[in-house]
């Protein structure tokens, strides 16, 4: 029932923004009473928090699982943006709604959005870091880096949430496209 009620609200604050969906609205969307969505969260922020804090985990638990690996820095990179740009086509809701909380950030919340890309932004860092030290990638400011990367990929993401065959085509092709771009740019020049 949880997952039911996350997985409308994501909906409802993705379509309308946060503030002009209420509880009601998404006790309407999952089909259940608002008793029902009280049992679940104490109030309408703390479904946000909880749709937050899940894709933060999510994030976590993936740059784990690929630090652990230990593959090549452009292939951890490649798989940086391909989940970077699943999340997209598997969750656009969630995706929407991190990119709305992202540009209009609900008061209260802000911290734990910025958390988001901050993590992203740190385990990029620590990537070029590494590839830095092991003369793969040329010297610059690895946390600075990392942002004006992630920037790049927010900027091709913003053109996947338009529609027609530009976007299908762009999606199809962003993670690839992007990290050979990126790529390119952070290897030492001979």
């Amino acid at each position: 029932m949880e997952r039911r009620l996350l997985s409308a609200a994501a909906r409802l604050f993705a379509e309308r923004g946060f503030h002009r969906a209420g509880i009601r609205d998404v006790a309407q969307a999952a089909r259940v009473s608002i008793g029902t969505v009280y049992h679940y969260f104490r109030s309408k922020e703390a479904i946000l928090e909880c749709l937050l804090r899940g894709e933060i985990e999510r994030r976590r638990r993936f740059l784990d699982e690929l630090r652990a690996r230990g593959e090549p820095l452009e292939a951890q990179i490649r798989a940086i943006m391909a989940e970077h740009f699943a999340l997209f086509r598997e969750r656009k809701d969630v995706a929407r709604l991190i990119r709305r909380e992202w540009l209009d950030p609900t008061p209260g919340l802000h911290v734990k959005t910025q958390r988001i890309y901050d993590e992203g932004a740190g385990y990029l860092a620590q990537v070029i870091e590494e590839g830095i030290a092991a003369g793969k990638i040329q010297p610059c400011d690895p946390v600075l880096t990392a942002y004006a990367m992630l920037g790049a990929v927010e900027a091709v993401a913003l053109r996947l949430s338009a529609s027609g065959k530009s976007a299908a085509r762009v999606a199809d092709q962003a993670a690839q496209e992007l990290t050979a771009f990126l790529w390119s740019g952070l290897c030492p020049t001979t």
